[in-house]
C-alpha cells in the first residue's frame, strides 16, 4: 500500500529512566519491518530488567501484516523473559489489524507512552464496532 501520500518509516530508541522506547513513525510493512526489527533487538540488548521494552506505533501511518508479524515474534521473545515488551497504539489503523486477529488479547497494549512505562497491569483499549 506504497503511495505518496505515505511516509518512509523512521525509527527512534531512546532511555525513559530504566525503560527503553522504541518510537517508530511512517509506513510499517514487509519492507520496512527489518529497520523496526533491528531497533527492537538494539532496545532489549539494552534494557534494565524488569523495566520494559516499549514499542510506540503511534506515528504509524500504514501497518501491514509484516508489522503484526513482528510483535508476535517480539512478544514470544519477552514472554517469560526478565523484561517485558509493552505497545503503545492509540490509533485504530493499527488497533483494527491487531484486534481481527485477535492479538489485542495477547499483547499488552496502551492507549498512551506515559501509561506503558508506569502500569504494573496492562491497558488494553478494546475496539468498538
Amino acid at each position: 500500500m506504497s503511495g505518496s501520500s505515505m511516509r518512509p518509516l523512521e525509527v527512534q530508541r531512546e532511555a525513559e529512566g530504566l525503560a527503553v522506547v522504541v518510537r517508530a513513525a511512517g509506513e510499517l510493512d514487509q519492507y520496512t519491518v527489518p529497520v523496526l526489527r533491528t531497533e527492537i533487538d538494539a532496545a532489549f540488548a539494552a534494557a534494565t530488567p524488569p523495566s520494559p521494552v516499549v514499542v510506540d506505533l503511534t506515528g504509524i501511518d500504514f501497518f501491514g501484516s509484516a508489522g503484526i508479524n513482528e510483535l508476535v515474534i517480539q512478544h514470544e521473545r519477552a514472554t517469560g523473559g526478565p523484561v517485558p515488551l509493552r505497545i503503545v497504539a492509540p490509533q485504530e489503523k493499527v488497533l483494527r489489524p491487531i484486534a481481527l486477529t485477535g492479538l489485542d488479547d495477547v499483547l499488552d497494549i496502551y492507549p498512551e507512552l506515559e501509561l506503558a512505562l508506569h502500569c504494573d497491569r496492562p491497558a488494553l483499549p478494546r475496539m468498538t464496532n
